[in-house]
C-alpha cells in the first residue's frame, strides 16, 4: 500500500505539473503575467518567487494544481499591467491558454509511447484457441487457430488491443473484424466479417470483453531453451548458458514451463539435465529466496514472442498513432458512460488508480509508461468536457462570448462554477465509493 501510495503521488505530480505547465507556457507566449504556479492545493510546503514575479508553489494536497494569472475581474489593473491580464486578451488567445493544459497531457502520452516503441515492444501472433458457444464470436463461425488482425479498423497486435477494441464496441449494432485463416497449414487467407452485437451485454467488472465475446486465447508457445540469464543469479552460479535446452529436472522429464517454474518456487536444490551443443550435461541448481519467500532461479525461456525496436522517427510515428487511437477509445468510453452503455459502477477513483500505479510499476518501466500515457490521455479528455470548473467549461464560456459579443457576467460564471463543482464532487464521490467496494 505504501508503494502504491508513493507511485500514485508521483504519477499525479507528473500529470498535474505537465497539465499546468501547458497553461503556463501558453500564457507566457500570449504575454499574460502568471502570478502563481501551484502543484497541489492547500498549505504551502515550499515556494520560490522568480524575477518575472511568478511564484512557484508545492502544496500539501497533491491531487491537482493551478496557474493563477493576472485578471482584471479579480485584481484592479493599472494602465501599465492591463495588457498583461488574461481577461484583456483576445478570445482566441484565451482559448489557446485554456486548451494548452489538456494538449500538454496528450503530448506527455505521445512522449511515453515514443519511449516505449523506441525501447522495444513485444509482438506476437494473436491467435484464437477456441470459440465459446452461444457468444457473438460463435455466430461468425471463426475457426480455431485464426489470427486476429483488426477489430473495427483497430490494428491488433496484443490481446490487450482486442480487449480495448471490444469494450469500445459496446453499444454498437455490429462489430467488424478481420482474421487470417490458415488453409491446410500453407495458404493464408484474410477474412472479414461483420458480427451483430445488438444483444451483447456483460459486466466488465466480472468478465473480460475477450471471454464475453467468445474468444479463448491461444497461449504463447514456450520452449525449454534458455533465452536469458540474470547476472549473479542462481542459474548463472549453476553454470547455465543461453541456448541450453532443459531435458529433465530431478530425474523427471520436462513437461511444460509452468511445472518447471513451480518446482523452482519450492526453493529446493534441483538436478538439471540439459542439452548443450548436442551433449547432455548435468547441473545442480539451487534457487535463491525471493522477496515473496518463493524460489527464484533467474533464467528465461524462449517464446514465440519477439521484441521489435523502432527507430527514432518511426517510434515517433508509432507513438503518435497510439496516442490518437487511445484518445479515440477514451472518448468512446466516455460516451458509453454518459449514454449508460457502461454503468456508473465502473467509474474508478484515486484508490484504484493508486493500486494500478503500484502494480504496473512493479512489472517494469514499460507497463508503467503505458499506464502513465493512458491516465494522461484520460485527464486530457475529461478536462475538455464542457463542465463548468473544467477547461471545457471555460471554452464553452468563450464560445458563448464569441456568439453573444460579450462575456457572461462574473456573477453568472460563479453560479455555473458552483454547479460544476457540485457535479464534479458527486462524480468523484461515486468513483471513491466504487473504489471502496472493490477493496
Amino acid at each position: 500500500m505504501l508503494w502504491s501510495l508513493l507511485l500514485f503521488i508521483v504519477t499525479m505530480g507528473i500529470l498535474v505539473t505537465i497539465h499546468e505547465l501547458g497553461h503556463f507556457c501558453a500564457a507566457r507566449l500570449c504575454k499574460v503575467h502568471v502570478e502563481c504556479f501551484s502543484i497541489g492545493f492547500g498549505k504551502k510546503l515550499w515556494s520560490h518567487k522568480f524575477l518575472s514575479g511568478t511564484e512557484l508553489v508545492i502544496a500539501m494536497i497533491p491531487f491537482g494544481g493551478y496557474v493563477k494569472m493576472l485578471d482584471g475581474r479579480a485584481t484592479e489593473l493599472s494602465s501599465h499591467n492591463e495588457k498583461f491580464a488574461f481577461d484583456r486578451k483576445k478570445i482566441w488567445q484565451k482559448a489557446v491558454i485554456i486548451v494548452a493544459g489538456p494538449f500538454a497531457n496528450f503530448v506527455l502520452a505521445l512522449i511515453a509511447y515514443w519511449i516505449i516503441f523506441w525501447m522495444g515492444v513485444a509482438v506476437y501472433q494473436v491467435k484464437i484457441k477456441d470459440v465459446i458457444p452461444n457468444t457473438p464470436a460463435a455466430t461468425a463461425t471463426i475457426p480455431a487457430g485464426a489470427e486476429l488482425k483488426t477489430i473495427d479498423n483497430i490494428k491488433i497486435e496484443t490481446w490487450n488491443d482486442v480487449n480495448l477494441a471490444l469494450i469500445t464496441a459496446m453499444g454498437k449494432s455490429n462489430v467488424t473484424l478481420s482474421y487470417i485463416d490458415n488453409i491446410d497449414g500453407s495458404v493464408q487467407k484474410e477474412v472479414k466479417k461483420s458480427i451483430d452485437i445488438n444483444s451483447w451485454h456483460f459486466d466488465i467488472e466480472k468478465k473480460s470483453a475477450i471471454t464475453a465475446f467468445g474468444f479463448v486465447p491461444k497461449e504463447q508457445e514456450i520452449y525449454p531453451i534458455v533465452s536469458k540469464i540474470v547476472s549473479k543469479s542462481a542459474a548463472e552460479q549453476a553454470g547455465l548458458r543461453v541456448g541450453d535446452k532443459i531435458i529433465s529436472y530431478n530425474e523427471q522429464p520436462y513437461v511444460d514451463w509452468n511445472d518447471f517454474s513451480n518446482t523452482i518456487k519450492k526453493a529446493q536444490a534441483m538436478t538439471l539435465q540439459i542439452n548443450r551443443e548436442n551433449k547432455d550435461i548435468y547441473l545442480k541448481l539451487v534457487p535463491t529466496i525471493g522477496i515473496d519467500g518463493k524460489g527464484v532461479a533467474g533464467l528465461y525461456p524462449t517464446t514465440d514472442t519477439k521484441v521489435v525496436q523502432y527507430g527514432f522517427l518511426e517510434g515517433f510515428n508509432k507513438g503518435m498513432a497510439q496516442t490518437v487511437l487511445t484518445t479515440k477509445l477514451t472518448v468512446r468510453s466516455l460516451y458509453q458512460l454518459v449514454t449508460g452503455v457502461i454503468g456508473l459502477q465502473h467509474l474508478s477513483g484515486p484508490i484504484t488508480i493508486a493500486k494500478s500505479a503500484g502494480q504496473t510499476a512493479s512489472y517494469g518501466i514499460t507497463p508503467y509508461l503505458y499506464f502513465l500515457a493512458f491516465i494522461s490521455i484520460s485527464l486530457g479528455v475529461i478536462n475538455l468536457v464542457p463542465l463548468p470548473i473544467l477547461d471545457g467549461g471555460h471554452l464553452a464560456f468563450l464560445l458563448f462570448e464569441k456568439i453573444r459579443g460579450e462575456a457572461l457576467s462574473n456573477k453568472s460564471q460563479e453560479r455555473f462554477f458552483r454547479i460544476g463543482f457540485v457535479l464534479l464532487m458527486v462524480i468523484m464521490g461515486i468513483a471513491l465509493f466504487n473504489d471502496i467496494l472493490r477493496l
